[in-house]
């Protein structure tokens, strides 16, 4: 027969007990405490896997090249070329292909060069013609430079049309219009609407002061 535990016995035991008790209760807490100091500090969110990020979405048949050329024959039978910095196809027309810094060098029947550049251009490889926009330059040589913010030019005939403000500087003086047309090979150049022109005269003989 067990011998009663005594009171002093009784209270030993109970503190035990709780002082168990409360040990387990300060583990747990000071572990939650260590999880939000780590969620905090954003150590979970460099232990757990990254989503890859999203990619570029690009059709397998679209076109993309740096130092894009394209070269041919005009019906005159002179050679052109065209360059661009960047080019690519369009996504949805094909025969469309954007072009970024284009520059164009044609040839005039008698042999007579001139040059064609842009900011930016869209290309037509069936219809061959070529819509530029963006600080558009046409010089050829010493004879003339025309400045203008949009033109069409059909590269075969060697044709450009622009349908809005042109200015063109000779040798001999300046003009401006809203519209300029250049066909027959560059040997015509029409200006349209609100046309101005200022042209030096050139000097009489005898007049020059001694």
């Amino acid at each position: 027969m067990s011998s009663p535990i005594n009171p002093a016995a009784r209270r030993a035991l109970r503190q035990a007990k709780l002082a168990r008790a409360l040990s387990w209760l300060a583990a747990a807490i000071g572990l939650a405490a260590v999880v939000a100091f780590l969620a905090q500090a954003g150590l979970f969110a460099i232990l757990l896997p990254r989503e890859a990020p999203p990619q570029p979405r690009t059709s397998a048949d679209q076109i993309t090249a740096t130092q894009s050329t394209v070269s041919g024959i005009d019906r005159q039978n002179q050679p052109y070329e065209l360059t661009a910095k960047r080019g690519w196809q369009d996504e949805k027309v094909p025969s469309i292909v954007h072009l970024e810094g284009p520059e164009g060098r044609f040839r005039r029947g008698q042999g007579a060069e001139y040059t064609l550049s842009a900011e930016t251009g869209l290309y037509d490889t069936r219809a061959k013609s070529l819509d530029l926009a963006g600080n558009v330059v046409l010089a050829q040589d010493q004879r003339f430079t025309a400045r203008m913010e949009k033109a069409n030019v059909v590269v075969e005939e060697k044709k450009l049309v622009s349908q809005g403000p042109v200015a063109v500087t000779f040798a001999s003086g300046t003009v401006h219009a809203n519209g300029m047309q250049i066909t027959d090979d560059g040997a015509r150049i029409l200006f349209l609407n609100g046309v101005k022109a200022r042209f030096d005269a050139p000097q009489a003989k005898g007049d020059a002061n001694p």
